[in-house]
């Protein structure tokens, strides 16, 4: 395979003037078409001449003609200079406003995400989201990716990283109609099916917080995640131990109901992050000041069902 001697290229700054000189026949038009001075170009042609070790001009007293081996050098620096605007016009939808790759995980982009992006979409159509909810370990650095939202997963690569959401864990149940299924007391809890995510540990962690030692804490249908774990409630599978970021909606219409006030405090839970090389993308940013309006509207519901609350750091409860 042959490998390219770079110490054999000539300089390629002189380049676009010899190019200019030979299609103008003149060092002075060529020189305005650059917005250099005539003994600037000039002085490029020689540089050059002398890298090559070949005249490319024959210099007459009223123009200047291509020596042979100028001509022939002409179609080389021509076929480059041809190939370098095509390798830069292909760039061209890198950068243009258009798809934006956005990974989430699934819970977060159904629950929070979706709804929003229809709003997005209204105020820019030119910005395709792409959503991807594979919740893969993300690189910045060798993926495609241009933001991560949600709970993140370990993301590699140099970000920026701003957060949406403490997150706020309590029971949640579809309202109980048969008096056996109500509950009233933390005591009551044993009467009912415990759903778990994925984070299997924070029932464990709340029944140990209010004091419900008696309750197993293990048993009940597993989901893969905090969204099927709440579509389990909704449906009435059992009571699931739900995140409020999530589940606000549900629990304002009533859909959903907390029959107790005690609730895990997860800091830190809900972050967007993006690569720094993208920090001056338009579409990037844009999404982002979307997002942050988007993030400090949820944030005011929160506050405000959060007002009442018994919150417990869900690390302080695990250290108990």
């Amino acid at each position: 395979m042959h490998t390219l001697d770079r110490r054999r290229l000539p300089p390629l700054n002189a380049l676009r003037g010899f190019e200019a000189a030979a299609r103008h026949s003149s060092f002075v038009k060529a020189a305005d078409e650059l917005s250099l001075t005539q003994s600037a170009v000039s002085h490029q042609v020689r540089q050059l001449e002398a890298a090559l070790g070949q005249r490319l001009f024959h210099r007459l007293p009223r123009e200047i003609t291509l020596t042979d081996a100028g001509r022939d050098f002409l179609a080389t620096v021509r076929e480059a200079i041809e190939l370098l605007s095509m390798g830069v016009a292909r760039l061209a939808p890198y950068k243009a406003t258009g798809p934006l790759v956005v990974s989430s995980d699934a819970a977060f982009a159904r629950y929070w995400l979706m709804p929003r992006l229809a709003q997005f979409r209204e105020l820019r159509p030119d910005i395709e989201i792409w959503l991807d909810t594979s919740e893969q370990l993300l690189d910045f650095d060798h993926q495609e990716v241009e933001v991560v939202i949600g709970r993140l997963r370990s993301v590699g690569g140099e970000r920026r990283e701003e957060l949406l959401f403490d997150d706020c864990l309590g029971p949640c149940q579809r309202v109980a109609h048969e008096p056996r299924r109500r509950v009233r007391r933390v005591e009551d809890i044993a009467k009912l099916t415990l759903v778990h995510d994925e984070r299997r540990e924070n029932w464990l962690v709340w029944l140990r917080a209010v004091g419900a030692s008696t309750v197993d804490a293990a048993a009940g249908p597993h989901f893969s995640d905090p969204g099927l774990a709440l579509d389990a409630a909704r449906a009435g599978l059992g009571i699931a131990l739900a995140s409020d970021v999530l589940a606000i909606d549900d629990l304002e219409s009533g859909a959903l109901v907390a029959p107790f006030d005690q609730w895990l405090q997860v800091a830190n839970e809900y972050r967007f992050a993006y690569p720094l090389w993208l920090a001056s993308n338009e579409a990037v940013l844009t999404f982002a000041a979307f997002i942050r309006t988007a993030a400090h509207q949820h944030q005011e519901r929160l506050n405000l069902a959060r007002k009442h609350a018994r919150i417990v750091p869900a690390e302080a409860s695990r250290q108990q």
